[in-house]
């Protein structure tokens, strides 16, 4: 598989045109859709996954998701090890599809070329413990150095990518994944344009 064409080295970062960044955005989102290369029994679980070893394909570097409690206040972070691992964590405090949410923004800063955390090799032996302890997840989320501009940038390419995603779903027999009882992920669900039909599985 080729190196991942960037949002912000396709020459549709901060500054560029509009219509050049719309289409570059909706390249991007469509060329990632295609490369999840999705069951149509997908599970809201198995695409957070797929995005993972997508990414990691497309990086051609290790990406490790964790699912853990971050706490009051914090929903994901995106950090990298000495050896270049890339860490993903989202929070297990909100419903699969508000992590898949999650895990789109996450993407999205890598995708957009932001820089992430950088870890030590103590902090990265300990994020692969699975007694994680939560004064150190407190510590890293603390540490994010991410500005505003490329947080409203990673926004917008998650949203693509979500649209994408729902749009994937829709065309399914049986939509593969709904919001369920997360209002926050149900209104972010139905407002990029998420319309359930048939059986839900």
């Amino acid at each position: 598989m080729p190196a991942i064409s960037l949002w912000r080295r396709a020459g549709a970062g901060e500054g560029g045109d509009a219509a050049m960044k719309a289409r570059h955005l909706r390249g991007l989102r469509d060329e990632l859709i295609r490369d999840l290369d999705l069951a149509p029994s997908a599970t809201t679980e198995t695409v957070c996954l797929r995005l993972c070893e997508v990414m990691a394909q497309r990086l051609q570097r290790e990406v490790r998701l964790r699912f853990d409690d971050l706490g009051a206040g914090v929903s994901g972070l995106w950090a990298v090890t000495d050896d270049d691992v890339h860490v993903v964590i989202v929070t297990t405090a909100r419903s699969w599809v508000h992590r898949l949410l999650i895990l789109l923004h996450e993407i999205a800063h890598m995708l957009c070329d932001h820089r992430p955390m950088q870890l030590t090799a103590e902090e990265a032996r300990a994020l692969f413990y699975p007694d994680l302890s939560p004064d150190m997840l407190r510590i890293l989320a603390g540490r994010t150095t991410l500005s505003r501009a490329e947080e409203r940038e990673a926004d917008q390419v998650a949203g693509a990518l979500t649209q994408g995603l729902i749009d994937w779903a829709q065309r399914q027999d049986t939509p593969p994944f709904e919001p369920g009882r997360d209002d926050l992920a149900t209104r972010a669900w139905y407002t990029l344009g998420y319309s359930p039909r048939g059986r839900h599985g």
